[in-house]
């Protein structure tokens, strides 16, 4: 089926069943208690990570002003043309990418079901 997409995005979707017992239920409710401190873990990681991104920023800026000063040349950009934060979002996203697979695993050894399929973008069959 997936031949069909040729070389159109393919998105993922994850769909997750319930355990059936009450117990696989509070198991797989724990899974979700430990997915969402690793989430939480990314995001603190990522505050801190752009912290550092925007004091880097700041120390440029003001080399870069008294640059200018000493020049007698004018000031033409902002702190934040100084700030790079990708490294930042690709961290984050990798480090929420790490917590799917253990979340999955655990909810898996609770009872629940996790189908992953594959699919292509709106209509995008040749």
């Amino acid at each position: 089926m997936l031949v069909a997409c040729g070389n159109a995005p393919t998105y993922q979707n994850t769909n997750y069943v319930l355990p059936a017992t009450p117990g696989g239920r509070l198991c797989a409710d724990q899974c979700v208690k430990s997915r969402d401190f690793c989430r939480q873990s990314c995001d603190l990681d990522n505050r801190a990570c752009y912290n550092d991104v925007q004091a880097a920023a700041q120390r440029d800026y003001d080399r870069y002003t008294r640059e200018r000063f000493a020049n007698r040349m004018t000031v033409d950009m902002l702190p934040r043309d100084f700030e790079h934060p990708q490294d930042c979002l690709a961290a984050k996203k990798s480090c929420l990418a790490d917590c799917v697979r253990p979340y999955n695993s655990c909810y898996r050894s609770c009872g629940g079901t996790v189908t992953v399929t594959t699919s292509c973008q709106f209509l995008c069959f040749e």
